[in-house]
């Protein structure tokens, strides 16, 4: 098992790359029904790395929005990628049509412009604001898991293969049945914020009520976008002195974040823990929050322990990774 301390610094380059049209069928588990069809699962490396807050690069212009605009009061919990997944519609448009500069700020009882037609216009330009061309990240370790009380999770890992971190990572699960047959379908967001070059997170979707006669799950890349020039809202932060042990039916999860910051103090930080079978299928995760004392400032460090519940037999191997947020204002 691979413990390697991993540091960067994310430099916002504006970047969109070709998409890459993948689409990923693996072989469910061996503790659910049989496949139609199967995928390799290559052993991934594991290191615990740090990433990102979710914040899309700043406007500098200002959108067109239609006559009769649908208005949207945020409410407590949202936040802005929660709103434009909702309504459907682009983040950078829903950004520029209310001249949004920083998402991180938006209240409670605000009044939202929700832009309609696909796409957004500025005055000044002309340029078109559509959904971003997915990078070429990777899939991994993909997997089916049915749970005690008849539901069903397919969880996996997502891998950036680019040169640079990637935020607004997305993708689309479609179970099917064994002849291909489309039954029901969900989309998921990564589970880390921001990814960095190299770095891995997990993702998840939960069928409730998964319908009768599925037989294994389609994974296909909705989006991924170069993280751009709100890299440095976040605090780089290392994970050492890791540990994984069950815990009667879970796994616990120990260590310590250390902030690798030399200047920046860190608001918040929030690990994501993810298990693996021997063949680097993602068995479960979980994101939890520190508890700090007050912040954490440069070089400071914080130990942590959460659990979290797997699938299967006992995890081969497990991976953490943590965000630093900056300080609320």
């Amino acid at each position: 098992m691979m413990r390697k301390i991993h540091r960067f610094l994310l430099v916002a380059v504006p970047l969109v790359l070709a998409s890459c049209g993948e689409v990923v069928t693996p072989q469910p588990t061996a503790d659910i029904q049989p496949a139609s069809t199967s995928l390799p699962l290559a052993t991934p490396t594991f290191r615990p790395t740090a990433t990102a807050p979710l914040t899309p690069p700043p406007a500098t212009a200002t959108a067109t929005v239609t006559p009769t605009p649908v208005i949207h009061v945020v409410q407590e919990g949202e936040t802005l990628l929660s709103i434009a997944f909702d309504y459907g519609v682009n983040l950078q448009a829903l950004q520029n049509a209310n001249a949004i500069e920083n998402p991180q700020f938006l209240r409670v009882g605000q009044q939202l412009i929700i832009p309609t037609g696909g796409e957004e216009t500025t005055e000044s330009s002309g340029l078109l604001y559509l959904t971003p061309t997915p990078l070429p990240f990777r899939l991994e370790g993909i997997a089916l898991h049915e749970t005690p009380v008849g539901s069903l999770w397919c969880m996996g890992s997502i891998v950036n293969t680019t040169a640079d971190t990637i935020t607004n990572v997305q993708v689309h699960v479609t179970l099917v049945d064994a002849a291909g047959e489309r039954l029901t379908e969900a989309d998921a967001f990564a589970a880390a914020d921001l990814i960095p070059p190299g770095g891995r997170s997990p993702f998840g979707v939960l069928f409730t009520t998964p319908p009768p006669g599925w037989a294994s799950p389609q994974v296909a890349i909705l989006r991924g976008e170069t993280a751009g020039a709100l890299s440095a809202s976040f605090v780089p932060i290392a994970v050492t002195e890791t540990d994984g042990q069950p815990s009667d039916s879970q796994f616990q999860v120990s260590g310590v974040v250390q902030n690798a910051s030399a200047d920046q103090t860190a608001g918040t930080v929030e690990v994501i823990a993810t298990t693996y079978d021997a063949q680097g299928a993602v068995t479960g995760f979980r994101q939890a929050q520190i508890e700090l004392e007050d912040t954490l400032a440069p070089n400071d460090t914080a130990p942590f322990t959460l659990v979290l519940t797997f699938h299967g037999g006992a995890p081969a191997d497990f991976s953490v990774i943590a965000v630093g947020r900056i300080p609320a204002e």
